[in-house]
């Protein structure tokens, strides 16, 4: 039974699409592969002595199948935009998992939203929020809200564009006075537009592609969607809907709505009328110290997928990785704890370095 197990025979594969058929080298290669030299060549003794040329075959058969299955702790992670935990520090990673540059900010960073190549709306420190573009060495300010005064914004979206693909309009969640605002994008007499109240802090605010509308979550665990045009909630999730810990939530392009429960340490999907799609709880995420979470959804060769970036501060093992799910089915496709050379800089927050990921198409 152990013998048969062990050379199960593989799936049947594609023999005019596949690589490995259609390069034999690739069995020779993976009979020499170092780190399995010895196994393999006590396989191939057994193997002959038995004078089983199918079982020498579908012994390779199996590794290759196996070798062609990726590994969950090794995934194609987009770029990223990490704001720093324990330092004011925006880091950015690239598509091959290398730290490649930094911006030191004077206070801690909230958020960070990717624009057009290479320009970033930030919201943290003394600026409140901050319209960046990267220069050699650093990031240079374009514009910011320093002259706002007494304000506390949690994270700022763009609402609109202008020709160069710049922000026009920027809408802002501010904890100070509760509140949604939406003001123009300068450094001087910064004009608010409109403004809407709240009834608890935000934790942030986006806008959802799906309807143009604002999408809100507060820090009481309540989402909220608004009509701006009509000021009115047309939109919301609560407790009465069983969210008890919620650490962000987003809206997707067909009306799905994506949660991470902090309490669980789970990821939700509801559709439009709230009814629960799928429910995933993240592999190696302790709920008793789960903490910080971010989501975001992204393209992948065709294919929506769900980013879940998670801090926690306690217990053994990586304290902060990325997942990947795909959007449609919740099941964890990967999982990364590590850059190319360490792990990843101590996050609250990572986004992908992809703007427009959110959009429809």
């Amino acid at each position: 039974m152990r013998f048969c197990h062990r050379f199960s025979p593989p799936r049947r594969q594609d023999t005019k699409n596949d690589k490995y058929f259609l390069r034999p080298i690739n069995f020779l290669k993976e009979f020499l592969n170092p780190v399995r030299l010895v196994e393999n060549f006590k396989t191939f003794l057994v193997s002959w002595r038995l004078g089983g040329e199918i079982v020498l075959l579908l012994f390779f058969g199996s590794q290759l199948c196996a070798q062609e299955t990726p590994t969950k702790n090794k995934i194609a992670v987009p770029p990223l935009l990490i704001c720093g935990n324990n330092k004011n520090v925006l880091s950015h990673v690239n598509s091959h998992g290398k730290l490649d540059w930094d911006y030191t900010l004077d206070g801690p960073i909230l958020d960070v939203q990717p624009q057009t190549p290479d320009r970033f709306l930030l919201t943290g420190g003394a600026r409140h929020v901050a319209y960046l573009r990267k220069v050699w060495k650093g990031c240079r300010v374009l514009w910011d809200w320093e002259s706002l005064g007494d304000v506390s914004i949690q994270s700022a979206v763009a609402m609109d564009w202008d020709e160069n693909g710049d922000p026009a309009l920027v809408l802002a969640a501010d904890a100070q006075n509760p509140r949604l605002f939406l003001a123009d994008p300068q450094s001087k007499a910064v004009k608010i537009r409109w403004e809407y109240k709240l009834p608890a802090p935000p934790m942030s605010a986006r806008v959802c592609p799906d309807s143009n509308n604002f999408f809100v979550v507060l820090k009481n665990s309540t989402l909220l969607e608004i009509l701006y045009q009509e000021d009115k909630v047309v939109w919301s999730m609560g407790a009465e809907d069983g969210l008890r810990d919620v650490r962000d939530a987003v809206r997707g392009p067909w009306g799905q709505t994506y949660v991470a429960e902090g309490s669980d340490g789970v990821i939700l999907c509801f559709d439009p009328q709230k009814k629960l799609v799928w429910k995933t709880h993240l592999p190696f995420a302790p709920s008793l110290s789960f903490r910080d979470i971010t989501l975001s959804l992204f393209k992948k060769k065709g294919k929506r997928m769900v980013m879940a970036a998670v801090h926690w501060p306690g217990g053994p093992g990586a304290r902060d990785v990325i997942y990947l799910l795909n959007s449609e089915s919740g099941k964890v496709l990967g999982w990364s704890d590590r850059l190319e050379k360490g792990s990843y800089p101590s996050f609250h927050k990572a986004v992908p370095d992809l703007p427009g990921y959110h959009k429809k198409d």
